[in-house]
């Protein structure tokens, strides 16, 4: 049994916004009771107005989201991106903006800032409940309006796996892979969505198959997020780093 199939809603259909598409996914989900709840692991809910998970079982790991209009992010923002360790990765130019394919969105932050630089991306989730979450913080990103409409209008969301996508069909400037990797001396907040999301979600169980692939769909670079000290994805040497005092991130050219 997946871990995925332990999950309930505690919320009625009616309150799922119209707009997203992965409404039908949360509307199946089996409604949470005081009498059932001894049956499920996790519980999706709505918290001041975002969606969020919550470890039924271990009171530490609540109130998991996608939130683009966290301070956090607003200082991200805030801060040039071409300075950034990504921007750097990326290779960005102010003259031509960048088709990029974020393979591997999670709850989408890198996403996001990639298209508050101005690039055209695309993020793919596989997890039906990953991307449940991210299609909401993008829909709150967007009804906020004013700058969050701007970026959010730049990142389109595709609920899909990426090895299954056709290469000769799907081309774009970068490709960027974050597989998840131990949260080790991270944020909090980082750490306990990390936590949660490692207990629900299988292993990236085909490193080689990821790169593989990344390196078939991008005309320019893959790039791949990695923890300081992990190894290369698939033990692959990359062309060149760049590091930051917890993580990385490891440009292979095609």
């Amino acid at each position: 049994m997946s871990a995925e199939s332990l999950i309930a809603r505690n919320f009625a259909s009616a309150e799922i916004p119209q707009q997203l598409s992965s409404k039908p996914f949360l509307a199946a989900l089996p409604e949470l009771t005081a009498a059932a709840e001894e049956s499920y692991d996790y519980c999706l809910s709505y918290t001041n107005g975002a969606l969020s998970l919550d470890a039924l079982k271990d009171k530490a790991l609540t109130g998991v989201c996608s939130n683009f209009l966290t301070p956090a992010m607003q200082r991200r923002l805030r801060q040039p991106f071409k300075q950034q360790l990504l921007g750097k990765a990326l290779g960005l130019k102010a003259q031509r903006k960048q088709r990029i394919l974020d393979a591997t969105a999670g709850l989408g932050s890198d996403a996001f800032l990639m298209a508050a630089s101005g690039c055209e991306v695309t993020a793919i989730e596989r997890s039906p409940l990953v991307f449940a979450l991210l299609e909401d913080a993008l829909l709150r990103a967007q009804l906020t309006g004013g700058s969050f409409a701007v970026i959010a209008s730049r990142l389109t969301l595709q609920q899909d796996d990426f090895l299954s996508l056709d290469a000769r069909q799907h081309q774009y400037d970068t490709v960027y892979l974050d597989p998840m990797f131990p949260a080790g001396r991270r944020k909090a907040s980082a750490k306990k969505a990390m936590t949660l999301l490692q207990q629900i979600l299988p292993a990236e169980d085909c490193p080689e198959q990821l790169l593989s692939h990344g390196l078939k769909c991008a005309d320019k670079r893959v790039v791949v997020k990695r923890g300081r000290r992990s190894p290369p994805l698939a033990a692959r040497e990359p062309s060149l780093q760049c590091k930051g005092s917890t993580n990385r991130f490891d440009v292979y050219l095609p």
